[in-house]
């Protein structure tokens, strides 16, 4: 078994979540003994204003949220202890044309957002520091056994499998930091480029963030002013809420 891979302070960070609807009990949810310990009375507030989704739901969504965020802030700070009431959730729109719930949060120095999807039998969320998304990549999926140790490897394999398409590589591999969080390495070391794996009950979900994209040579800079002129080529790039 290799070593943990010392921490790096990341230049940019990722974070995700997602939970099993079915691995929960919502009468429990319900109760203010449970609920308080996960969010506060100004965000009680904010689901009597937003209406339409089951209070239980709404507990999880923050729980899912709140997750996200400290996932995203512990790759820079590893001293950080998740406790769900110190990570305030100021905003939060319900769906509209693109189906998520959007929010937004405050956590230290950082401004973050969130986008979340809910369905009957799930709630997933991620998180970035950019509002658009811009070079963040997400995705989830069902798996059969819910067991950790299936858990882990499905997640594992399911965002190596996004991370070859994406970068037409196969000598990519994912371990674990000295902090906990993991690491996308190819054969010379770590890359730069922030990855977050999440696993509850029958779901797995992964996100991860490009770094920007290199100075383009002047050989190319024709082909995209091309691409800008007639953008339904095969040039332009996916969006990133995948």
């Amino acid at each position: 078994m290799s070593a943990p891979i010392p921490h790096q302070q990341p230049i940019a960070s990722t974070g995700n979540d997602i939970v099993d609807l079915s691995a929960t009990d919502p009468q429990r949810t319900s109760s203010y003994r449970f609920y308080s310990r996960i969010i506060s009375g100004e965000e009680k507030t904010l689901y009597d204003q937003l209406g339409g989704l089951p209070f239980d739901n709404y507990v999880w969504l923050l729980w899912s949220i709140k997750e996200s965020v400290y996932k995203y802030t512990s790759r820079t700070d590893t001293a950080l202890v998740f406790a769900p009431l110190t990570i305030p959730v100021l905003h939060l729109d319900p769906p509209s044309g693109d189906g998520f719930y959007k929010s937004m949060v405050i956590y230290g120095s950082e401004m973050l957002y969130s986008r979340s999807i809910i369905t009957n039998r799930l709630i997933v969320t991620v998180v970035s520091n950019d509002e658009n998304f811009d070079r963040t990549w997400w995705g989830f999926r069902p798996i059969d056994e819910a067991g950790y140790a299936d858990q882990s490897a499905e997640v594992r394999t399911f965002a190596l499998g996004k991370l070859h398409s994406a970068l037409l590589r196969t000598d990519l591999r994912i371990e674990k930091s000295a902090a906990g969080y993991p690491v996308l390495l190819d054969g010379k070391g770590p890359l730069d480029i922030p990855l977050s794996l999440a696993h509850h009950g029958h779901f797995i979900a992964y996100s991860y963030r490009l770094p920007p994209d290199p100075p383009v040579p002047s050989s190319r800079s024709a082909i995209l002013k091309l691409a800008v002129l007639f953008p339904n080529n095969s040039l332009n790039r996916k969006s990133a809420a995948n």
